[in-house]
C-alpha cells in the first residue's frame, strides 16, 4: 500500500503549495492565474509518479534496512531532491511553464516530512499489529541469541523466533523442525554449520517456500566496501574504495562547515542562556574540555557544557561498579555526579552543543561514531578500530536508536554499517532524525 499512498500524499502537498502560493500569499508574491487548478492537480500527478519511481529504484519499498528509518529515510530525501532536479529540467528544457516554481520548492521539503512520518507511522502500525513472521534460527551461541533478540525488539517488521537449532544437528532434524513449527523465515547465525548441512536445509527451504537468511562474519572481512564479482565463472569478493574518500569526504567536510556556521548562529541565544544557568547553579567553568580520539586514533579536545560537578572524572573509579553500560562504556542512569542544571542539559542533549566548534575545527563531523574516551579504546578488540577510521560525530547512528540503551557491541556494528555504507543522504536523515530523538529523550542520561 506504501506506493498509492505516497503518491497520494505527494498530490496533496503539491496541492497544498499551491493553496499557500495563490491563497496566503497572493497579497505579498502577487495573483498568478496562468494556470488552473487542474493544471496544479495534473502537474503534481506527474511530479509525484515521478517522485515514486525514484523512492522504488532507490529501495525504499524494501522490506528491511540495515540501519532502520534512517536509510528509509535517506532514500526518501534522495528520491525528492532528485525528482524536483528532474522537474526543474524538464522545465528548462522544454520551456514550459508547468506551475509557480514556489510551489515545487515548497513540496520537496514537505513531501519528505510527511512521507518519513507515515512510513514510520505504517512500520509501527505493522510492528504491533501485524501477524509476526515465525523464524527459526541455527545456532545458539550468544551472537545468535543477541540477534533473535534483536529481531523481536527491535526490528522494522514484526518477527516471532520460535526456537533455536543446533548448527551441529542433520538436515532432516532441522528440515522436520521448520515444518512442525510453520515456519516462514530461516535465519543462519553459526558460521560453523557444515556446507553439507547448510545446503541440505537450503534446498529445503527453497521447495517448502521458505525465506532464509544467512549471516555474514563481517568482523572477519578488512571491510564492509566490497562487492560480488564474477571472473570466467568464478564469484569472488573484491574491495571497492571507502564511501567516506575523496570526493565523498570532501563534500561531507564542505557541508559540515556550511550547517556549522547556520547551527552557531542561530543557537546562539541557547549558549548564552545555558553559560548563565550553569554559573549561576554550580558556578565556572561552564564548559568541559574532554581528550577524546579521533580520525586514526589521534586526541584531541572535545568541548561540552559541564553537566557534572567539578573533579566528577576523579570519582569515575569509585562508581565503576554502578556502571549500567557494556564493554569499554560507563553509563549510570542516576549518576550523583550529575548537577541540577546538568540532568536537565543531558535530557535535552543541550551539553552536546559546543561539540559545533569541534566540527568548525574539522576534528569531528555533524554526523559519525561517538569519539571515543582513551580508556574505551585500551579495551578495544582489532574489529573495534575499525570505528576510528572516519571522523567522529555530534549526532550518529548511536544517538538516534537508543543512546545508552545499546550496548557496546550494538554500538559497534551500527558505526561499521555507517562507515561502510556512508552517503551524503544517510547523513542528511541522520541529521533529520535527530531532534525525534532528541525529544523522546530515549536512552539520554
Amino acid at each position: 500500500m506504501l506506493p498509492p499512498s505516497d503518491l497520494l500524499l505527494i498530490i496533496l502537498v503539491f496541492m497544498g503549495g499551491f493553496w499557500v502560493r495563490h491563497s496566503l500569499l497572493a497579497g505579498v508574491m502577487g495573483a498568478d492565474f496562468r494556470l488552473s487548478v487542474y493544471h496544479y492537480l495534473l502537474s503534481g500527478l506527474v511530479l509525484g509518479s515521478v517522485q515514486v519511481v525514484f523512492m522504488a529504484v532507490f529501495g525504499v519499498y524494501r522490506k528491511e534496512f540495515g540501519l532502520g528509518m534512517i536509510e528509509e529515510m535517506a532514500g526518501i530525501i534522495k528520491a525528492s531532491v532528485m525528482a524536483v532536479l528532474f522537474t526543474f529540467a524538464t522545465t528548462f528544457i522544454t520551456r514550459q511553464l508547468f506551475f509557480s516554481r514556489f510551489v515545487l520548492v515548497f513540496a520537496c521539503p514537505t513531501s519528505i516530512l510527511i512521507l518519513g512520518l507515515w512510513h514510520w507511522a505504517l512500520r509501527k502500525l505493522a510492528s504491533r499489529s501485524g501477524t509476526p513472521a515465525s523464524v527459526l534460527i541455527v545456532g545458539d551461541s550468544e551472537e545468535a541469541r543477541h540477534l533473535g533478540a534483536f529481531m523481536e525488539n527491535r526490528a522494522q517488521l514484526p518477527y516471532s523466533v520460535k526456537g533455536y537449532a543446533d548448527p551441529e544437528w542433520s538436515p532432516p532434524r532441522i528440515n522436520g523442525m521448520i515444518d512442525d513449527l510453520g515456519i516462514d523465515e530461516l535465519v543462519v547465525a553459526e558460521r560453523s554449520i557444515s556446507e553439507d548441512t547448510l545446503s541440505g536445509v537450503i534446498l529445503h527451504c527453497e521447495k517448502m517456500g521458505v525465506n532464509y537468511k544467512i549471516a555474514a562474519d563481517v568482523f572477519s572481512l578488512v571491510s564492509l566496501t566490497a562487492r560480488v564479482a564474477h571472473m570466467g565463472g568464478t564469484t569472488l569478493i573484491e574491495s571497492v574504495p571507502a564511501p567516506l574518500s575523496g570526493w565523498g569526504l570532501f563534500l561531507k567536510r564542505l557541508s559540515d562547515k556550511v550547517l556549522t556556521a547556520l547551527l552557531l548562529a542561530l543557537l546562539s541565544p541557547v549558549f548564552l542562556l545555558t553559560s548563565v544557568a550553569i554559573v549561576i547553579d554550580s558556578g565556572f567553568p561552564v564548559f568541559y574540555r574532554q581528550i577524546r580520539l579521533g580520525r586514526d586514533n589521534e586526541p584531541f579536545r572535545m568541548f561540552k557544557f559541564r553537566s557534572m560537578r567539578k573533579g566528577a572524572h576523579e570519582e569515575k573509579e569509585f562508581l565503576r561498579e554502578s556502571n549500567e553500560s557494556s564493554g569499554p562504556l560507563f553509563k549510570i542512569r542516576r549518576d550523583p555526579r550529575i548537577t541540577r542544571v546538568g540532568r536537565f542539559m543531558r535530557r535535552w542533549s543541550i551539553d552536546e552543543l559546543p561539540q559545533l566548534f569541534n566540527v568548525l575545527s574539522g576534528r569531528m563531523s555533524l554526523v559519525g561514531p561517538r569519539p571515543p574516551l582513551p580508556e574505551e579504546v585500551e579495551e578495544y578488540s582489532r574489529r573495534d578500530f575499525k570505528r576510528l577510521h572516519t571522523i567522529p560525530g555530534v549526532t550518529g547512528v548511536w544517538q538516534i536508536s537508543g543512546r545508552s540503551h545499546l550496548g557496546f557491541d550494538e554500538m559497534v556494528k551500527l558505526d561499521l554499517y555507517y562507515v561502510d555504507n556512508w552517503s551524503i543522504w544517510m547523513d542528511l536523515a541522520i541529521l533529520l532524525l535527530t531532534p525525534p530523538a532528541v525529544l523522546s529523550g530515549e536512552g539520554a542520561y
